[in-house]
């Protein structure tokens, strides 16, 4: 678990930026031994009352157009998951509610390459995004990771910023009327 150093309730770290954080949530029941497992932490404020749900919600659906469109592009055609639908409210991206609670969302999508979950856990001042793989295909989904490992740990602290509230987003062009 990573800590901070900072006071909890100063400005500074109410703004700190989504960074990776060591893996503390244990795997879900369905994977004895995840292949792969990472986590990214942001801080938040007591006073955000969004559930867990919400916060995976709002940075998947601030992506800008750019990126969401390649991200479903790889887990459809790379990865190979079977999405559900974009807005159906049993899916987040595509990706299967396991659970919901207040503190906790457990996502997860599979493909014949391997099975993904995401969960997203809220604690009081601060929430966790952790992804854990298994490789259904050993060989295959190690390669392919090997690749797309890269995107995902690039793209993890930006979406949690954006669930945050901490990007900017992108404007239009057009000069106002």
């Amino acid at each position: 678990m990573v800590t901070s150093q900072k006071h909890p309730n100063t400005a500074s770290n109410a703004m700190e930026r989504a960074h990776r954080a060591a893996v503390s949530e244990p795997p879900p029941s369905t994977i004895a031994s995840p292949d792969y497992a990472d986590a990214f932490e942001v801080t938040r404020t007591p006073t955000d009352q969004r559930s867990a749900e919400q916060w995976a919600r709002d940075g998947f659906e601030r992506l800008p157009v750019t990126m969401r469109r390649p991200l479903l592009l790889i887990h459809r055609w790379v990865l190979g998951f079977r999405l559900g639908p974009w807005g159906s409210p049993e899916h987040v991206l595509g990706w299967r509610i396991v659970t919901s609670e207040p503190e906790l969302l457990h996502l997860e999508a599979r493909s014949p390459l391997l099975s993904g979950h995401m969960v997203w856990r809220l604690h009081p001042e601060r929430l966790v995004m952790t992804t854990f793989l298994q490789y259904e295909m050993r060989r295959s989904a190690s390669m392919v990771w090997a690749v797309i490992g890269n995107i995902h740990r690039g793209g993890g602290p930006y979406l949690l910023n954006l669930a945050a509230g901490r990007c900017s987003q992108p404007t239009s062009r057009r000069p106002p009327r």
